[in-house]
């Protein structure tokens, strides 16, 4: 005869198992862990400030400015002799992260090494760079970024340059340009997988990348502050 017994249930008030409370201490660790948004927001903030700073208006404009201090109309007569400057500035700055990455990510650990490097350094100096790029080309036709709302419209710029639509704040606008950023560098990771030379061939398709990148930047930057100088004297509709 086999004796019936009974389930052993938990009494009410009885402390938890260190099982059960290792569980809420780590899911506690995870919710205090930032979202991706908000990392991305942060790097695309530090980015966004970092290509203002390098950047005076001023120096720009001068040299070039008519009697009323507005730009001369010389600036329609050929593209900004800078441009070609940022092409080489994204590949160099492309591949020498892509680089770096790339040899600090050999080994177990390349994964995580890579989307750390990605997001955190090659991004913000992306960001920095573009934003610096088309703050530049709008100082050249007589758009000195100066305001928030300026900063804003400069940010929008480089989101849209990346794909797609960009609408929102500031700090969604930052955290939405290193979004983009992450995925357009995401086939350069594919490159370690290969054995010996990974670290090499990411770093130059890291550099073929930022030039392309920078080239589109720089160019939707100029038909942007091209036609709006144009609209505002009148040889445009609006």
């Amino acid at each position: 005869m086999t004796a019936l017994v009974a389930p052993v249930t938990p009494v009410p008030g009885d402390p938890p198992s260190r099982f059960a409370g290792l569980v809420a201490t780590v899911r506690g660790w995870v919710r205090a862990l930032p979202a991706p948004g908000d990392v991305a927001a942060v790097a695309g903030a530090a980015g966004e400030w970092l290509g203002h700073a390098t950047l005076d208006p001023a120096r720009v404009l001068l040299g070039r400015e008519d009697e009323e201090h507005e730009p001369a109309d010389d600036v329609l007569d050929e593209a900004p002799p800078f441009a070609r400057i940022y092409t080489v500035v994204g590949a160099v700055q492309a591949g020498a992260t892509g680089l770096l990455s790339g040899l600090l990510g050999a080994g177990r650990w390349a994964p995580v090494v890579g989307v750390v490097g990605s997001l955190c350094l090659d991004s913000l100096l992306t960001t920095a760079t573009c934003v610096r790029a088309v703050s530049h080309v709008g100082a050249h036709y007589g758009f000195a970024v100066r305001s928030d709302e300026d900063r804003t419209a400069v940010l929008a710029l480089v989101a849209t340059s990346l794909g797609g639509t960009a609408e929102g704040d500031r700090r969604h606008l930052a955290a939405l340009v290193v979004m983009r950023l992450s995925v357009q560098r995401g086939p350069t990771e594919l490159a370690r997988l290969v054995p010996t030379v990974g670290p090499v061939l990411d770093a130059a398709l890291g550099a073929y990348l930022g030039a392309r990148l920078l080239a589109r930047v720089v160019d939707d930057a100029e038909r942007h502050y091209r036609a709006r100088y144009l609209r505002e004297r009148g040889v445009l509709a609006a």
